[in-house]
């Protein structure tokens, strides 16, 4: 009876997992890794949250119109990882952004890289760790070379 009920519980919650990780979407159906995009405008909002973190931008169009353009970002914690805070972009800021776009909906894309007004430039998680990670290869190098 206790074997049933062991199989029976792992069972269960194996199909839990399942549906948690099947309600996750995968980057591609939703966005276009082939192309980008890049926009400039005003942060109206930055949530800066999990699953993933959201920012809405007020763009200009052709005729000088607003458009409310959504910027999805990684999680809050892969993004506090490498220094982000709630307060890394604020209300009212001139930012310009790159990104990829959605297959369908026309004012959307996934962050890939801001650009801020003083010139500061963020990037994501991965791209800042590969910058980093290319650093200290140089600087073991240099060190190498520089050793007698």
């Amino acid at each position: 009876m206790s074997v049933a009920r062991t199989i029976l519980c792992l069972g269960q919650v194996l199909l839990l997992c399942a549906a948690t990780v099947t309600a996750h979407h995968a980057f591609s159906p939703v966005y276009d890794s082939k192309r980008s995009t890049t926009v400039t405008g005003v942060v109206v909002e930055f949530r800066f949250v999990n699953p993933h973190a959201m920012l809405t931008l007020d763009v200009a169009d052709d005729a000088g119109k607003p458009v409310k353009w959504t910027v999805e970002f990684a999680g809050q914690l892969n993004l506090a990882e490498i220094g982000w805070t709630k307060d890394s972009l604020k209300p009212g800021e001139q930012i310009t952004v790159t990104g990829n776009p959605t297959h369908v909906v026309s004012h959307q894309m996934a962050f890939v890289r801001i650009v801020k007004a003083d010139a500061t430039v963020l990037l994501p998680a991965a791209a800042q760790r590969t910058d980093i990670l290319e650093q200290e290869r140089r600087e073991r190098a240099r060190s190498r070379t520089q050793s007698p």
